[in-house]
C-alpha cells in the first residue's frame, strides 16, 4: 500500500514480526491477520446485526403502542440512548487502550443482556435506564469491535476487511428485521424480547472462547480523561472529527426526511420500504468497493471520491425534492457514499493514529457520530420548514469542507511521516490482558 506524503511503500514483513506459536497459547497477534482470524469478529458482529438493529426499529414503536408516550417524550427517549452512548463512547475508548479490544467488546455484550430486557417493563422509570444502559453498552460493543479490527488487520487489507466488517452487521440486521416483524405481529413484544435476551447471551459465550486476544499495546495509559483531551488536541485527529462530523450531518437529517418525502411523494409504505432495501443493497455493495479500491490503490482517492459523490447527491435532491424519482435516485447515491465513506474512515484512522492508541481515537469519532446524527436531524427538521430541498443544500455546502479537511489530512500525515500503524516497528508478542 502507499502512503500519502513521500509514497512510502512497506512490506508486510517489515511491519509487523513474526510470531510461530500456536494461538490457542499465545496471544492473537497483528501478524497472523487475515479473514479467517477476524472471523469470528464478524460472526459477532452478524448476531448483533440481528438484534441491535432490529431493536432500534421496533423500539420507537414499544414507546408509542405500549407506554402511550407522546412524540415528544419519545423522541426525548430516544435521544436519552444516544447521548448515554456519547458518554461511554468518550471513555470507552480509553477503555479499550488500557484492558484491551475484546474485553471492551465483552463488557458491551454482558451489558447488552442486562439492556435487552426492556421489553419486559411497561414502567417508564424502568425502561429509560435500560435504554440509555444499551445506547452505553452498545457504544462499548462499537468500540471495542472496531478497534480489535484496526490493530487486528494487516493495513493492506483493512480496507475491504472494514468494509466486510460493516457488511456483517448490516446482514444481520436484513435477516433479524422481517423474523422480528413477524414474531411481533404473532406473538408481542416480551416474547421478542425474551428471543433478543438469548441471543445475546449466546453471541457474548461464543465471544469468550473463539474471539482471539490481542496482545497488549506497550505505550497504552492509565490515564483516560486526560489522554483523550490530548488526543484531542493534535491536528490529525481533529480532522479526522470533522471528517467523521460533516458527513453525519447529512445522515443524520437524510435518514429523518428522505422516508417523509417519499411517503409524500408516493403516497404509500411500499414505495418506502423499497427504497430501503434498495438503498440497503445497493450502499453495501458500494462499501465492499470502496474498501477494494482503498486496498488497491491506496487511502487517497476513495474517500476523495466518495466525499465528491455526497456532495453530487446533496445537489440532486436539493434540486429534485418534489420529485419521487429523484428523491430515490439520489437518497441511494448519497446512501452508497455515507456508507462507503464510514468504512474508509477505518483506513484513514490507521493512517493518522498510532495503533496503541486508536480505541481512544474511536471513542471520540464515536461520540461525534452522535453528536452530529441529533445535529442533523434537528437540523433537517428546521430547515425543511422553509423548502423541502434546504437542508440538502446545506448539507452539500458543509461537505466541501470535508475534500479540504480531507487533502489537509493527508498533507499533514505526509509532513509527520505518519503515525499510523503502518509505520510503527514490528511489535512483540506479550502476555494478553483479555
Amino acid at each position: 500500500m502507499s502512503h500519502i506524503g513521500g509514497e512510502i511503500a512497506l512490506q508486510p514483513e517489515k511491519r509487523f514480526s513474526r510470531v510461530s506459536t500456536s494461538m490457542r497459547k499465545q496471544p492473537f497477534h497483528p501478524a497472523s491477520s487475515n479473514l479467517g482470524a477476524v472471523g469470528p469478529l464478524f460472526a459477532v458482529q452478524f448476531l448483533s446485526g440481528v438484534w441491535i438493529l432490529t431493536q432500534m426499529s421496533f423500539f420507537p414503536i414499544y414507546l408509542e403502542e405500549v407506554l402511550r408516550l407522546t412524540p415528544l417524550v419519545l423522541a426525548a427517549v430516544i435521544a436519552s440512548g444516544q447521548a448515554a452512548g456519547m458518554i461511554a463512547a468518550l471513555w470507552g475508548g480509553g477503555l479499550s487502550d488500557v484492558l484491551g479490544s475484546k474485553r471492551v467488546l465483552v463488557t458491551g455484550l454482558a451489558g447488552g443482556v442486562l439492556a435487552s430486557l426492556v421489553f419486559q417493563s411497561e414502567w417508564p422509570l424502568l425502561v429509560v435506564p435500560l435504554w440509555m444502559l444499551g445506547g452505553a453498552m452498545g457504544s462499548l460493543h462499537t468500540l471495542g469491535g472496531s478497534s480489535y479490527l484496526t490493530r487486528a488487520a494487516d493495513p493492506q487489507r483493512l480496507g475491504l476487511l472494514s468494509a466486510l466488517f460493516a457488511l456483517c452487521m448490516t446482514a444481520g440486521g436484513a435477516l433479524g428485521s422481517p423474523l422480528a416483524g413477524w414474531l411481533l405481529d404473532t406473538a408481542g413484544f416480551r416474547l421478542y424480547g425474551l428471543v433478543g435476551t438469548a441471543l445475546v447471551l449466546i453471541t457474548l459465550a461464543a465471544t469468550l472462547p473463539l474471539l482471539p486476544a490481542l496482545a497488549p499495546e506497550r505505550n497504552a495509559t492509565p490515564q483516560l480523561g486526560g489522554g483523550m483531551l490530548g488526543m484531542a488536541r493534535r491536528p490529525a485527529v481533529q480532522m479526522l472529527i470533522g471528517l467523521r462530523f460533516l458527513p453525519t450531518i447529512y445522515y443524520g437529517m437524510s435518514g429523518m426526511l428522505i422516508p417523509l418525502m417519499i411517503n409524500q411523494l408516493a403516497g404509500n409504505k411500499t414505495t418506502v420500504a423499497l427504497y430501503g432495501t434498495a438503498s440497503l443493497i445497493i450502499a453495501s455493495a458500494a462499501q465492499l468497493l470502496a474498501g477494494r479500491a482503498a486496498d488497491r490503490f491506496g487511502h487517497r482517492w476513495p474517500p476523495l471520491i466518495g466525499y465528491g459523490t455526497l456532495i453530487v447527491a446533496c445537489l440532486g435532491l436539493a434540486l429534485f425534492a418534489d420529485h419521487l424519482w429523484g428523491v430515490i435516485a439520489f437518497g441511494i447515491l448519497g446512501a452508497a457514499a455515507a456508507w462507503s465513506l464510514a468504512s474508509l474512515l477505518f483506513t484513514l484512522l490507521s493512517d493518522g493514529v498510532p495503533r496503541a492508541e486508536h480505541g481512544r481515537a474511536f471513542g471520540l469519532l464515536h461520540a461525534t457520530w452522535s453528536v452530529a446524527m441529533i445535529g442533523g436531524a434537528l437540523l433537517g427538521g428546521a430547515l425543511t420548514r422553509l423548502s423541502p430541498g434546504l437542508p440538502f443544500i446545506v448539507a452539500g455546502l458543509l461537505n466541501i469542507g470535508s475534500i479540504v479537511l480531507l487533502l489537509a489530512f493527508f498533507a499533514h500525515i505526509g509532513r509527520d511521516g505518519g503515525a499510523g500503524s503502518v509505520l510503527e516497528p514490528a511489535l512483540q508478542p506479550a502476555v494478553s490482558p483479555d
